[in-house]
């Protein structure tokens, strides 16, 4: 284990002056840009997202290659990214996430009769049967289909068990999001599907509480379809955050409570620089049922239902520090910790004080949630934490891993004139600790 690097950190800590400027290569329309990547330039690789019109287009062609003639329309879902309260959902806590351009797109089409089909432009990149799968509405059951089609099919599962009905369709998916990096890809699929069968089967989920309705749909068919646990915090943000936003998620009720906070970082010149730091973690899966278990073990030595009731109670850090179980002892303080995070980086954005001096707040705060997700949490990884020191060395306000960890990504809130910068710093010293080079987006 790491020694605790940014517990303490001197407020007048700022982004440098821009090095190499804010200028980005073309890139071509239409397709996921990797520039650099090859290390040919020496240049960052930047995953461009596409615009509306280039992913629908994609989309439909695609949809016209895998099952011939136009389908009824294209639906879609952003990325997720956390800003701070990670592992917090599953302990009734608080999170505030925000969404990607980068999405997921599905062109979909109503049938006549019960038969599902199903394609995934990025199923080679995927665990399950290839680019299709097809089968049967009443097919469709816990433990009945494996892969990337189990978070498609356990969409159409699940709306069904809460009395929703409707004939088979036919599915195409395409993605400029990438598939594995803490933002929420496999939740972009689902909820890109709900809106898809929503309009098909003229449910009229449309507003936000029936958004809500949507979200919980995803999360029942992920967790009984494709087997995977979640905690919710992927799909209400993507099927409830607006675009320029953050979404504060209260999940000591369920659905969540949702707070719309304004995110304006871009009206101050800053971005959120992600690094995909292409550490694909194997038990990623495994270590999340592990720390979910370990904070239902917390809560009940704590005496509590969940973590989150804690918050705000006097003596409750007392209380944790008694507990014996120093792993247990460890998770508490994270979860606690991450949500009075949360609503600190709350009150900064809904603040009306000097803005220099609520950036570098939340800065702080940033890094003092991935000190506590590597140290109590112990969900980094080395290219994670890499990602995260050269950015503070670079000048970034702050810096943490994002998702679940055990691989994925990294967000840092910079200067926009300063990314490139960042970006390529962060590059060079995955290169020269002979890592595979990473990938960069800006939110």
């Amino acid at each position: 284990m790491r020694p605790l690097q940014h517990a303490s950190l001197p407020a007048e800590r700022v982004p440098g002056k821009g090095r190499l400027g804010s200028r980005r290569p073309e890139i071509p329309p239409g397709t996921m840009a990797l520039m650099g990547s090859d290390g040919s330039t020496g240049d960052p690789a930047w995953i461009e997202p596409w615009t509306r019109g280039q992913g629908e287009t994609r989309t439909l062609a695609f949809f016209e290659r895998a099952w011939g003639g136009a389908a009824d329309g294209v639906w879609s879902a952003p990325g997720r990214l956390t800003i701070i309260g990670e592992h917090t959902d599953y302990s009734g806590g608080l999170s505030l996430p925000t969404v990607t351009a980068h999405r997921t797109y599905v062109a979909a089409r109503r049938r006549e009769d019960s038969s599902v089909r199903i394609a995934s432009e990025g199923a080679g990149d995927l665990a399950g049967p290839g680019e299709t799968w097809e089968g049967r509405l009443s097919d469709i059951a816990p433990s009945s289909v494996g892969g990337w089609p189990a978070y498609v099919t356990g969409v159409l599962w699940a709306l069904r068990e809460r009395g929703y009905d409707g004939p088979g369709v036919d599915l195409a998916i395409t993605s400029c999001l990438p598939a594995d990096a803490g933002l929420g890809s496999s939740g972009a699929v689902e909820c890109a599907t709900a809106l898809a069968v929503n309009a098909l089967w003229r449910l009229a989920l449309d507003s936000d509480d029936a958004h809500a309705e949507l979200a919980e749909a995803c999360i029942d068919g992920e967790e009984a379809i494709a087997q995977a646990p979640t905690g919710g915090l992927d799909q209400h943000t993507q099927l409830r955050c607006r675009e320029g936003e953050a979404l504060e998620l209260d999940f000591s009720e369920r659905p969540p409570i949702a707070t719309h906070r304004p995110l304006y970082f871009p009206d101050y010149g800053l971005c959120l620089l992600i690094t995909d730091v292409r550490s694909r973690g194997r038990q990623r899966t495994a270590g999340y049922v592990e720390r979910r278990d370990q904070c239902a073990a917390a809560a009940a030595a704590l005496g509590v239902e969940r973590l989150r009731d804690l918050v705000g109670v006097h003596g409750a850090r007392f209380r944790i520090e008694g507990l014996p179980d120093p792993v247990l002892r460890a998770r508490a303080r994270h979860v606690v910790t991450e949500v009075e995070r949360v609503i600190d980086v709350s009150a900064q954005l809904a603040g009306t004080g000097p803005a220099h001096e609520r950036f570098v707040d939340i800065g702080k705060q940033l890094f003092r949630s991935h000190a506590s997700l590597e140290v109590d949490f112990e969900a980094s990884t080395p290219e994670l934490n890499l990602a995260v020191d050269t950015a503070f060395r670079s000048g970034a306000l702050g810096a943490r891993m994002v998702g679940a960890g055990f691989g994925g990504s990294t967000l840092a809130l910079v200067r926009r004139a300063d990314a490139d910068a960042v970006a390529s710093d962060i590059d060079r010293a995955f290169t020269a600790s002979g890592r595979e080079r990473p990938r960069f987006l800006v939110v």
